[in-house]
């Protein structure tokens, strides 16, 4: 309960900060691709099961707001841009019950998977030095993290991601 409520104060205080923390050197991201993770789907995953494509990877929780709100979003994203080699990938900081009912109800159209506690060390290793929610990271094919957002992603960073990535790679 207390990291919980540690994460909610951090993200009460970046929700009112413009995006930062993006980033554009190429880094490995060993620990965040190799992590067996369990998914929404009852099997075990780990995001190099999405290895060659472009992934954007959402680390969020069903009781942070700015999460909660960014959700349409991705699954809009995940459905147009599928066909061209990008997945999205949530990644719940949160109780597999609270998230399986969630994402039920939310009709969240990409995969989630469940990282709970360990969620803090694999956002950390992504960059994400203090923990704040939610936080989004853009993998390429190789699985080097490309960008990085501390905060609510927009259509129009995910879109300018999107298309640099698609351009480059």
């Amino acid at each position: 309960m207390k990291l919980k409520n540690t994460i909610f104060m951090l993200v009460l205080g970046i929700s009112t900060l413009q995006p930062c923390g993006i980033f554009a050197a190429e880094s490995p991201a060993a620990e965040i691709l190799s992590t067996p993770l369990p998914g929404v789907d009852g099997r075990s995953h780990n995001l190099n099961d999405w290895r060659g494509k472009i992934r954007i990877v959402n680390f969020w929780a069903t009781w942070c707001a700015p999460c909660r709100n960014e959700i349409p979003l991705l699954s809009a994203v995940s459905r147009e841009w599928h066909a061209r080699n990008v997945e999205v990938i949530g990644v719940a900081i949160d109780g597999a019950d609270d998230v399986r009912a969630f994402a039920s109800e939310a009709q969240i159209a990409y995969p989630i998977l469940f990282a709970e506690q360990q969620g803090q060390g694999l956002m950390q290793s992504g960059g994400n030095a203090i923990g704040a929610l939610p936080f989004t990271l853009l993998l390429d094919q190789r699985g080097n993290i490309i960008q990085h957002h501390a905060g609510a992603v927009d259509a129009r960073l995910l879109k300018q991601w999107l298309a640099d990535a698609t351009i480059k790679h």
